[in-house]
């Protein structure tokens, strides 16, 4: 008789996340790969996912293609939001005996407040807000770099990288940041706007340590960037408020992702008054959301 094995994906644009549990819920291993934004690379994302996935797997001696287990899984990838995109990816040819795609936020949500009623920001990469309420779904930002995601690690980088464009012409200021910036290329002008004018946000998003760095170090140029970040976020937050009924717009919210923790001290009292700590991560929220899937078919 086959075993059910449940595989639940957290999949951004800088890393993805891979958790494995068994029908009983004991977890198999964990493992983090490559990126699986969809809407940058469908290809990419799976090769990531494939390869996170056999990290767990190889040293247990099982294969994906084992007939011996029943293989249920749950992506939540960013880039979802790209219908061409999210249609490539789930006809693509797979040996999952189950599998769903979600949004990264929506994976995120269901792990945070165990799938219960809550919202979620998303600030990584790229910012997103999400949030369930009687099984109602809204979603609000998180419709790509550069023409969204303000506050997230890419815009970090990318505000980052232009003051030190405007500091190189003596349009702006020089500051600590710029300089740090500009030291990233080795003071080379040419390496600097060669890659400036190809990076995608993973790369944009290796700049943000930089300003979060200085932000701690209250380093002004880089504090005004932290403060316009929190501001999206806050605008977020209200968005997300705006889209439920006015007695439940206290309804409890988890900052998550890589910048979340930097951003926090510089969100308004409003939104600080809502988070609450997330009860697990996305990839534990993809597994719930597949495992009630396979419970009711």
């Amino acid at each position: 008789m086959s075993q059910d094995i449940f595989i639940g994906v957290d999949g951004g644009g800088t890393k993805s996340k891979v958790r494995i549990e068994d029908k009983d819920g004991n977890v198999l291993g964990q493992a983090v790969g490559g990126p699986a934004n969809i809407r940058i690379s469908v290809d990419n994302a799976w090769r990531s996912i494939y390869s996170t996935i056999d990290q767990i797997l190889s040293p247990l001696n099982i294969s994906l293609n084992d007939s011996a287990y029943r293989f249920h899984a749950c992506f939540g990838l960013a880039g979802c939001e790209v219908t061409d995109a999210y249609h490539a990816f789930v006809k693509a040819n797979n040996p999952f005996t189950t599998l769903d795609l979600i949004s990264d936020a929506h994976a995120a949500c269901v792990g945070a407040h165990q799938g219960k009623d809550g919202a979620i920001i998303i600030v990584g990469t790229g910012v997103v807000g999400y949030q369930a309420l009687s099984d109602i779904n809204s979603r609000v930002g998180g419709w790509g770099f550069p023409h969204d995601d303000e506050g997230g690690g890419a815009w970090l980088g990318l505000e980052a990288s232009r003051l030190t464009f405007q500091w190189l012409d003596q349009r702006a200021e020089k500051s600590p940041l710029v300089e740090d910036v500009y030291a990233f290329f080795n003071h080379n002008l040419e390496q600097f706007i060669t890659w400036a004018n190809r990076a995608d946000s993973r790369e944009y998003a290796r700049l943000a340590p930089l300003v979060i760095n200085h932000s701690q170090q209250e380093e002004i140029v880089a504090v005004r960037l932290m403060k316009k970040a929190a501001t999206a976020v806050n605008r977020i937050a209200h968005g997300l408020e705006k889209l439920r009924d006015k007695e439940l717009a206290k309804l409890p919210c988890c900052l998550t992702g890589g910048i979340g923790p930097f951003i926090e001290p510089w969100l308004n009292e409003e939104l600080r008054e809502t988070l609450v700590p997330r009860k697990a991560g996305a990839s534990a929220g993809a597994i719930l959301f597949i495992r009630e899937k396979v419970k009711c078919d």
